[in-house]
């Protein structure tokens, strides 16, 4: 399938800047893999999914220790609760601002709190082809998480 002509995929130094910053040791799953930009950035050992090659994130049911990537941003939250499902150290998503709030609401911060995931690092990044800011998010199975919510509505 032909990508849209004003589909950008993410830039290679944006790419290689965010997973510096991300704490991985042991397996990784690019979970969307596009044009393997993220991929390619990553030491061994290491998996990809792309729907367009085949490999069917949602399908993805192998253990692995990291899970990153670019995730279409309308189904951000539904690839996350999969990922809470088979990562077992840390998830990190590039993520456009609706993603983001998606992800804020105070049930589904109760659902990674329970599966052990939390938010441990937001780095905000502009890239000129895209409009608005993009949100690199890292959750880690860690006790401590510096958002609280409230499950309770008023």
């Amino acid at each position: 399938m032909a990508k849209d002509k004003t589909f950008h995929y993410t830039n290679p130094q944006m790419a290689r800047d965010l997973i510096a910053i991300t704490p991985i040791k042991g397996s990784v799953l690019d979970a969307g893999s596009g044009s393997k930009i993220w991929n390619n950035q990553l030491k061994k050992p290491k998996f990809e999914c792309e729907i367009d090659r085949g490999c069917d994130f949602y399908k993805w049911d192998k253990k692995v220790d990291w899970i990153i990537g670019n995730p279409p941003f309308h189904e951000s939250w539904k690839f996350t609760e999969h990922a809470l499902t088979i990562a077992q150290k840390g998830i990190a998503w590039l993520v456009n601002t609706q993603a983001l709030n998606s992800h804020f609401t105070p049930r589904r911060l109760q659902k990674m709190h329970e599966q052990g995931f939390h938010y441990t690092q937001i780095r905000v990044v502009a890239d000129k082809r895209w409009f608005g800011r993009y949100f690199y998010i890292i959750l880690r199975k860690k006790p401590a998480s510096f958002i609280s919510w409230e499950i309770k509505s008023y």
